[in-house]
């Protein structure tokens, strides 16, 4: 499953690092071993880049156009109420789908039909159970992956939910959600963690690359954004300082490509860019766009978010907010390397997308007959889209929709 991730503000680089990997079986009267994993250098060699500036005329003709049919809705489990909070989701090749609410710690397992078939895990600190679980994914022998990142826990079960084994990872000590590893389009899983940097000579957040028995593989930095992000700040009388991003900017987001490289998106000047591993870019795409002002309302509604800045003694300089704000929001990728980029807030009910081809080649734009959660995960597989979505009142599913092209 491919998950979008937002990046913290520095440049990628790629580097040689150490982290201590410990292979831990609960119940095990073994001790942890350390092993010196992060070994492998990314590749950094000097490739030409090619640019696309794509118009906002799609490549698509009227009968090409996608139409996205809503085929069915999942909503809990053996007792059928909503979901509460969906974190992660993930499909298996037969098109099972697997669902983690993190705030019943369960993982719901359901048919190509919608049945329900059973549930995996539950609330504990036990062999096959979960605390804080924030990422479910499928492994291509049908094992369960299950991340519980602020615990550097990996707990892998059998296709059925029987309890395998637990992998630890040396922890970032937070959560990041979506979690943003997991299984990459080449069968690759991403752990984040916490590596020594020895040219730089200090701890970095790295993604430690592993195949899909655990052994690991390389080491990659993690995208970062090249754009400076303003804040709002305020320092008291006693020292403290206060900080809040100033609304309306661009946000910068990447993803893996199913050609086993990077994609990157910065919002506010809506560019693409592939990249390897180490950072080095292959592809620039940029669209023209119409832009989006910032009107009154929002700017009322950034006094109004804002109101405990101010109340401690923070000042709103509205000359520093943007006159426009970013026309799209997020972005993923499906099984065939297309990508899907959001539109920022449509203001009805439903998800639109920009659908670009694996070049980067505007195709056109589609329609979600809903509105879709991105944050919690999408698949799009064989011509499926499955993704979070919310009814009237707010109860949480799972929808799947079939891609008619």
């Amino acid at each position: 499953m491919n998950r979008v991730a937002a990046a913290y503000p520095h440049t990628i680089t790629a580097a040689v690092c150490t982290v201590l990997l410990f292979g831990i079986g609960c119940g095990s009267s073994e001790s942890p071993q350390i092993t010196d994993s992060c070994v492998g250098v990314v590749d950094t060699e000097s490739l030409e880049e090619a640019v696309l500036h794509n118009t906002d005329d799609p490549l698509w003709g009227p009968e090409a156009e996608w139409e996205i049919v809503e085929e069915m809705r999942f909503i809990g489990g053996e007792d059928s109420t909503f979901f509460v909070s969906v974190v992660s989701i993930d499909v298996n090749q037969q098109g099972h789908l697997y669902v983690l609410d993190s705030y019943t710690q369960q993982i719901s397992v359901f048919d190509t039909k919608g049945a329900f078939l059973r549930t995996v895990g539950s609330s504990g600190s036990g062999p096959g159970e979960f605390e804080n679980a924030t990422a479910v994914d499928i492994s291509d022998r049908g094992e369960i992956w299950v991340m519980e990142m602020q615990l550097g826990k990996l707990t892998i079960l059998d296709a059925e939910g029987n309890y395998l084994r637990t992998e630890r990872v040396n922890t970032t000590g937070w959560d990041f959600r979506p979690y943003p590893g997991g299984f990459d389009p080449v069968g690759r899983y991403n752990a984040m963690s916490l590596c020594y940097d020895y040219e730089e000579e200090k701890t970095k957040t790295m993604l430690v690359r592993f195949d899909q028995s655990f052994t690991p593989i390389d080491t990659i930095a993690i995208p970062q954004s090249p754009y400076e992000i303003d804040h709002f700040e305020y320092k008291d009388s006693d020292g403290g300082s206060y900080s809040t991003l100033i609304p309306f900017q661009g946000t910068f987001h990447w993803i893996f490509s199913n050609a086993g490289n990077l994609w990157t998106l910065y919002t506010g000047t809506y560019e693409l860019v592939e990249t390897t591993a180490g950072g080095t870019p292959l592809r620039r795409m940029t669209k023209e766009h119409e832009p989006v002002p910032v009107t009154r309302a929002d700017r009322e509604s950034v006094r109004d978010r804002l109101d405990w800045f101010t109340e401690i003694g923070g000042t709103i300089d509205e000359a520093r907010i943007p006159r426009n704000k970013p026309r799209i929001e997020t972005f993923f990728t499906d099984d065939e390397g297309n990508l899907w980029v959001m539109h920022a807030g449509t203001g009805d009910s439903n998800s639109v997308f920009d659908i670009f081809d694996a070049e980067g080649q505007f195709l056109g734009e589609t329609r979600l007959p809903f509105s879709l959660d991105i944050h919690s995960g999408v698949v799009v597989q064989d011509g499926l889209v499955f993704g979070v979505t919310e009814d009237e009142e707010g109860g949480a599913m799972v929808v799947r929709a079939r891609i008619k092209k």
